[in-house]
């Protein structure tokens, strides 16, 4: 935002309640976007078989693998699912998208506001990015703990076959809630933790980055859409491995072994005991399955998330004569 200037009054700023109604929108125009990629990265993600980086250079996977690449497991999802295959969970992801965009810009703006002021105090500057890195985190850090069980349920419906577990979102928390209790619905959450922290102060440190540099850029909001995708690669790629033990941890369980992707084994609930389990069963290389649907769906997903949020963030400033933040 511009200072005011002493021939100006100071602008207001946006409501927190208009950033959060401008991330809940973003949120769940972009969920349905990338909707079905996410599916095949949740299924990449738990499948157990070995990954060799001469395995994935000579193209060999072994034959018992259900889902190979990006092509042959949109079909077979179709073939075998229908097309609604694609969006499986997408229910609960919509109210995980809106819930998280919602705490997520909600947040976002009241900590780099913080921030500023607690810098401002102590008589020191930090560069732009770092607050937008810091503010990120924490806002992340907010929208997980506040969303967490969407995510879970999302996870679990998006590998239950036809006939799986679970006959629908109030089914499934009734199930889970009467077997596994209230800590059922945060099973691998410190991984969760740990990954969006970092993971969101990289986006919005990117996205701040990526900005400032494209300022050149004549093409209104296609400023917001390209840092946006850049931003959501970089955020994904920076912390694939902790999204690999995440979804290994959620569909633990009494229905474990009830979805498609076959026997899902037992992993112990820290992230680096699981992670030592996973890389010496499936080698190293398996702490990053999945990552080329997930950058594919990252990039979208922020570009339309940052995309919406400033066309959101625009309409409410026209509207109220405010100033966006």
């Amino acid at each position: 935002m511009s200072p005011a200037t002493a021939a100006e009054p100071k602008k207001r700023s946006l409501a927190p309640w208009q950033n959060a109604v401008s991330g809940a929108t973003a949120g769940v125009i972009s969920r349905f976007v990338i909707a079905p990629l996410d599916v095949i990265k949740i299924r990449f993600q738990l499948q157990t078989e070995e990954l060799r980086l001469s395995r994935i250079r000579g193209g060999e996977v072994p034959a018992q693998v259900k889902y190979r690449g990006l092509a042959q497991s949109f079909t077979r999802i179709i073939r075998e699912e229908g097309l609604r295959g694609l969006w499986k969970g997408n229910l609960s992801a919509e109210y995980l998208y809106l819930g998280y965009g919602a705490a997520q810009f909600y947040a976002y703006p009241e900590y780099e506001r913080l921030l500023n002021r607690t810098t401002q105090y102590l008589n020191f500057k930090l560069p732009t990015e770092i607050v937008a890195s810091l503010a990120g985190a924490l806002a992340g850090c907010t929208a997980t703990v506040a969303t967490y069980p969407f995510d879970l349920l999302r996870t679990r419906f998006a590998v239950q076959g036809q006939h799986g577990p679970y006959s629908g979102l109030v089914d499934a928390i009734r199930q889970i809630a009467g077997k596994e209790g209230l800590p059922g619905f945060y099973r691998g959450v410190w991984p969760s933790m740990l990954q969006m922290m970092p993971q969101t102060g990289i986006v919005f440190a990117s996205f701040s980055f990526f900005k400032k540099h494209l300022d050149g850029l004549k093409a209104g909001g296609m400023k917001d859409f390209i840092s946006g995708g850049l931003a959501g690669m970089v955020g994904k790629a920076a912390v694939m491995p902790f999204d690999v033990v995440r979804k290994r941890l959620q569909v633990q369980g009494p229905e474990r072994n009830s979805y498609v992707v076959g026997d899902v084994p037992r992993y112990p609930k820290g992230f680096l005991r699981c992670c030592r389990q996973i890389a010496r069963y499936e080698g190293i290389l398996a702490l990053y399955k999945g990552l080329l649907p997930s950058l594919l769906k990252s990039g979208p997903s922020a570009a339309v998330t940052f995309l919406v949020v400033g066309a959101c963030q625009k309409a409410f400033a026209a509207v109220d004569g405010v100033e966006r933040q």
